[in-house]
């Protein structure tokens, strides 16, 4: 009886091991990234899936199973084997394409080294699997208690992407509100890499409001997940004082002492935060404050004149001035100015300084217009 009950024993135990070891089979993608007690989530999934697949196949070794792994731009393969709660990865081959210096390449750098501890020979990962079916989560943790955190659908929250600036945040002033701005200050972060003397960098773009600018910047994962200015240019239109601009442009985004930011994307990918040395943030949105309320054929009003001296005199449809069309007047800092209904094609700002200012026009089915002005 003794016998037994230690083959039954025997037999659960190796029931456990398949079962686990099925559960491990098939496609993973990479969710996040902990290392030395730092998460670096995976927004760096557009130019290739960062995958890790498990087969039930046979490997480079007697009595392994093989694996593959998508990451960056280069690929990798081998054996693995499974214990309990274990499992140990040796990796055979990976392609060697210079990645140069674009986002997903320094997020590679950073995957490859936790998959291939040990130098990828006998890279012992402790596993979990929780959850069931699609919200499965597979954690991979290796020997330094570093690990990697996989899921069965990819990412879809990405930095290379355009983003509208909504608010700007410097300590001790009031948070500057963005006007709605059909083409507002905006910066699109890219993958393409160019020349800055000896030294390749990922490229960007972007509207301060006045000027377009370009930058060259860098990725880095030590001790955070942070963005470098490592260059910039810009358009030399005279915007007068364009505080919005020159707060987002050359007090903190282009300033040579701050221009180092911790990073952030909140709000299931829908906002990127910026914060440099200094505490100063720049909030970004992936729309223009205005997409979602902006229809340009459901009504036409532009300006007759501009600049201005004591009206706007407006072109539009007198039909809309029957529709309960109320407008706003921002100052360049974002700061309301004056509001009232439109009841007239003309609107009185003779009461307001010189300057240059933002006048949006809100219809009751929230449909948004907003022009820029001057103010002589």
């Amino acid at each position: 009886m003794k016998h037994f009950y230690t083959l039954i024993c025997l037999f659960t135990l190796i029931s456990f091991n398949a079962s686990s070891q099925n559960d491990l089979i098939g496609t993973w993608y990479l969710d996040y990234i902990v290392k030395e007690g730092v998460t670096h989530p995976n927004y760096f999934n557009s130019y290739t899936v960062f995958s890790l697949e498990f087969t039930n196949s046979s490997g480079d070794l007697p009595g392994t199973l093989s694996f593959s792994s998508g990451h960056g731009c280069n690929g990798s393969n081998g054996s693995y084997s499974v214990g309990t709660n274990e499992v140990t990865i040796n990796t055979s081959g990976t392609t060697l394409a210079d990645c140069l210096t674009a986002p997903y390449a320094i997020y590679e750098e950073l995957y490859y080294d936790e998959l291939n501890c040990n130098d990828g020979l006998d890279c012992i990962q402790a596993y979990s699997i929780t959850g069931m079916g699609e919200e499965q989560i597979l954690t991979l943790t290796n020997t330094d208690g570093n690990s990697l955190v996989f899921g069965k659908q990819a990412p879809t929250t990405l930095l290379v992407s355009t983003w509208w600036l909504h608010h700007i945040d410097i300590p001790g002033n009031p948070i500057i509100d963005i006007p709605i701005l059909e083409n507002g200050p905006s910066i699109t972060f890219s993958n393409q890499v160019d020349f800055n003397g000896f030294y390749i960098y990922p490229s960007g773009e972007g509207f301060g409001g006045c000027n377009d600018f370009y930058i060259k910047y860098n990725t880095s994962f030590n001790g955070g997940n942070n963005i470098t200015i490592i260059d910039y240019g810009a358009t030399l239109m005279d915007c007068g004082n364009y505080a919005i601009e020159n707060s987002y442009l050359y007090d903190i985004l282009f300033s040579e002492t701050t221009n180092f930011f911790e990073f952030e994307i909140i709000d299931d990918g829908s906002t990127l935060i910026l914060t440099d040395l200094l505490g100063a943030r720049l909030i970004f949105g992936d729309t223009t404050l205005s997409l979602n309320e902006y229809d340009e054929n459901q009504y036409d009003i532009s300006l007759l004149k501009n600049p201005v001296e004591d009206n706007l005199l407006l072109n539009l449809d007198n039909q809309l001035l029957s529709e309960s069309i109320e407008y706003t007047i921002y100052s360049i800092e974002g700061k309301q100015v004056k509001s009232s209904i439109l009841n007239s094609d003309s609107i009185n700002v003779e009461d307001i300084v010189s300057g240059i200012y933002f006048i949006t026009f809100l219809s009751e089915d929230s449909s948004a217009k907003t022009l820029k002005f001057i103010k002589k």
